[in-house]
C-alpha cells in the first residue's frame, strides 16, 4: 500500500505544471541566468582595497614598489576615490582573514629576499644569467571567485608588469628577470562560476521542493480531510506521511540529475559535487528542506496559508544565504539574518567541500547549525501537528 501511495503522489506531482516548472525547470533557467550575468560582470569607477605585506625591509627595489603603491592610492582630487586603498594590517594572517571575509580585495606580498634578488638582477644580469630562484618576485594573492578580487589582482599584475618594463628599460636589463607570482586564496582548484552556482542552485531546488511542495501538500491533505479518511481504514496515517516524504525525495533527485546533466553538457562543471563531503552536505540539505516542509504543514491551517508562509521564509533565506552571491560583508542590519540562516552554512560548506572557496565560518558550524535547525523544526512539528485540521471535502 505504501508503494501505491508513493506512486500515486509521484504521478500526481508530475502532472502538476507548477511542480514541473518550479522544481525541475526553474533551477535550469536560474542557473543559466546567474552564470551568464556573473561570469561577464565588470564594474566601473572601481576602488580596490588591498593590504601590503613587506618582509623585505629597506632597499632600492622595495622603495620603488612602495612609491608605485603610493601613486595608485592617491588622487589629485580629494573627492575622487583612488584606484587602490591600502588597508593597514599587522601581519599576513590578519590580511588573509580580511581577504576571506571580503574586507579587502587583494594582498600584495613582498618577500624577504626581494631587495637582495633585485640588486642581483640590476648589477649582475649583464655579466651572467640569473636563475629562476634568484629573480625578484612579488606575490599577488586574491580570491578569483569574487569579481572585484579577481579584477583587483589582474589590474595589479598589469601595474607591476608596467613597472617591470620601465625598470628594465631604464636599467637595461632583460624583462624576464622581473617576475610576478599569483596565488589563489580560499580555493584549491581553478575557479569556475558554473561550479559555484551549481552548488547554490542545487540547494535552492531542494528547498523549493520542501517549502513549495512538501509543506503545501501536507496542509492540503489535512484541510481536505484525507488524514481523517485514512483513520477509517486499516492503513496507517503515517504511511501517507512516509509516501509524501519519499515522493518529494524523488523530486529532489530528479532536480539534481537534470541540473547536473544540463550544467555538465553546456557549462562543463566538474565532478566536485560528488566529493564525499559534498554528498554529505547534499543529504543534510535534503533532510533540512523536508523538515521545513513538515514544519509548514504543521503550523499552517490552509494551503494558501502554507504558500504565503513558505514565500515569506524561503525568499529571504535564499537571497541572504549566499546561494547566488557572497553575503558575509553585508550591512550589520541584515548580517544577523545571514548567521542564523541554515542555508548560509549549507552553501558555504558545500562550496568548501567542492574546493571552490573556504568558508569564513568555523568548520563545525557548517554541520552543527543545519542539524540543529532540523532537530528544532521536527520537534516543533511533532508537538503541534494535528491529523484532523479541516472538513472533509
Amino acid at each position: 500500500m505504501r508503494n501505491q501511495l508513493f506512486k500515486s503522489l509521484l504521478i500526481s506531482g508530475l502532472r502538476e505544471k507548477e511542480t514541473i516548472f518550479w522544481i525541475l525547470l526553474f533551477p535550469l533557467i536560474l542557473f543559466t541566468i546567474m552564470v551568464l550575468i556573473f561570469s561577464n560582470m565588470t564594474g566601473e569607477d572601481l576602488n580596490f582595497k588591498m593590504a601590503v605585506i613587506d618582509h623585505s625591509g629597506d632597499g632600492m627595489g622595495s622603495t620603488i614598489i612602495h612609491q608605485v603603491f603610493e601613486d595608485i592610492s592617491t588622487t589629485e582630487n580629494p573627492e575622487d576615490d583612488p584606484l587602490y586603498s591600502i588597508i593597514d594590517v599587522k601581519n599576513k594572517d590578519q590580511a588573509l582573514v580580511l581577504l576571506k571575509e571580503q574586507h579587502i580585495d587583494v594582498i600584495v606580498e613582498i618577500p624577504e629576499n626581494f631587495n637582495q634578488n633585485f640588486n642581483k638582477v640590476v648589477f649582475f644580469s649583464k655579466i651572467s644569467s640569473i636563475s629562476t630562484d634568484n629573480k625578484p618576485t612579488i606575490i599577488v594573492e586574491s580570491v578569483p571567485m569574487r569579481n572585484l578580487s579577481k579584477l583587483a589582482s589582474d589590474v595589479m599584475k598589469q601595474i607591476l608588469a608596467e613597472v617591470n618594463l620601465e625598470a628594465a628599460k631604464r636599467m637595461n636589463i632583460s624583462i624576464p628577470d622581473a617576475t610576478i607570482s599569483t596565488e589563489m586564496v580560499g580555493q584549491t582548484q581553478d575557479f569556475n562560476y558554473a561550479d559555484y552556482f551549481l552548488a547554490g542552485i542545487l540547494i535552492m531546488g531542494f528547498f523549493s521542493t520542501g517549502f513549495l511542495n512538501m509543506g503545501i501538500n501536507m496542509t492540503y491533505f489535512r484541510r481536505k480531510g484525507i488524514f481523517k479518511r485514512f483513520a477509517c481504514t486499516p492503513i496507517k496515517k503515517s504511511k501517507l506521511i512516509s509516501a509524501t516524504i519519499l515522493s518529494n525525495l524523488v523530486f529532489m533527485v530528479m532536480s539534481f540529475v537534470i541540473l547536473l546533466i544540463y550544467a555538465k553538457l553546456f557549462y562543463h562543471v566538474t565532478w566536485a559535487i560528488f566529493y564525499p563531503e559534498s554528498i554529505l552536505f547534499i543529504l543534510i540539505s535534503a533532510i533540512l528542506s523536508l523538515s521545513f516542509g513538515i514544519f509548514l504543514g504543521s503550523v499552517s491551517k490552509t494551503p494558501n496559508g502554507a504558500s504565503g508562509l513558505a514565500n515569506i521564509l524561503f525568499f529571504p533565506m535564499q537571497f541572504l544565504g549566499g546561494l547566488y552571491f557572497p553575503v558575509f560583508d553585508l550591512s550589520p542590519a541584515v548580517r544577523w539574518f545571514v548567521y542564523i540562516n541554515p542555508i548560509t552554512y549549507l552553501a558555504a560548506g558545500m562550496r568548501q567541500s567542492m574546493g571552490l572557496m573556504d568558508a569564513p565560518l568555523p568548520y563545525y558550524t557548517l554541520f552543527l547549525i543545519p542539524i540543529l535547525w532540523t532537530a528544532v523544526l521536527l520537534l516543533i512539528s511533532v508537538k503541534i501537528f494535528k491529523w484532523d485540521g479541516g472538513e472533509i471535502a
